[in-house]
């Protein structure tokens, strides 16, 4: 079976073989989740700052790569490529999102949520499993919505990947020289003053007493 017919076979499937009415506001939300947008962007950033210095660069970091991610895929990837949106061929197709004219190769949805993959799984090891789980679902539902080929999304998950081990590489090195400015150990031996710590993070314990004489 050539490649385009397994594509469209598994779009189908997904698009049409599970499409139910009450599950079809689910995956219109992880698409676009609207209003949340705000409140979720604000809350990540929050999250990075729990970890001080090394939080804040890494969301530097993650920034940066993002807008290359997005740029690369939406601005170079997609005119080359010129694929059209399973909404535009397949007619009898579910189409959440109504007919989009734009291009489908690759998926810039799967790639700019694979991206922060590797930059979690390095800063917060406990919120990489959940966010890619989340991930997995936007990537899903870019197929639900009937706005892109499996495949397209498959190669935005490899491509964001790719960048996002780029991204994680050059956040670990600039780590290692940020070690030497000042402001950024300042900053991160930064805690607020609890008993019995030191600023440094050391725990203060009570002085040995001193040797008989």
């Amino acid at each position: 079976m050539p490649f385009q017919e397994w594509d469209t076979a598994i779009f189908r499937a997904v698009n049409l073989g599970l499409e139910r009415p009450w599950l079809d506001p689910i995956m219109k939300s992880f698409t676009d989740p609207g209003r949340l947008k705000a409140p979720l962007l604000i809350a990540a950033i929050l999250l990075f700052t729990l970890r001080r210095a090394r939080g804040l660069l890494a969301l530097v970091v993650l920034v940066a790569t993002l807008a290359v991610s997005d740029q690369l895929s939406a601005k170079v990837l997609k005119p080359i490529f010129k694929r059209a949106r399973p909404s535009v061929v397949v007619a009898d197709a579910h189409k959440l999102f109504g007919v989009r004219h734009s291009y489908a190769f690759p998926s810039v949805h799967a790639v700019n949520f694979t991206v922060p993959i590797p930059i979690l799984a390095t800063v917060f090891p406990a919120a990489a499993v959940p966010y890619a789980v989340i991930a997995s679902l936007v990537c899903f539902s870019r197929i639900y919505v009937g706005d892109h080929w499996p495949s397209d999304v498959l190669g935005g998950i490899v491509l964001g990947l790719g960048l996002g081990l780029l991204g994680r590489r050059a956040f670990l090195r600039l780590e290692q020289n940020a070690k030497r400015w000042p402001w950024y150990r300042k900053l991160e031996r930064w805690r607020r003053a609890e008993p019995g710590v030191e600023p440094t993070g050391e725990v203060r314990g009570e002085e040995e007493p001193s040797a008989v004489r």
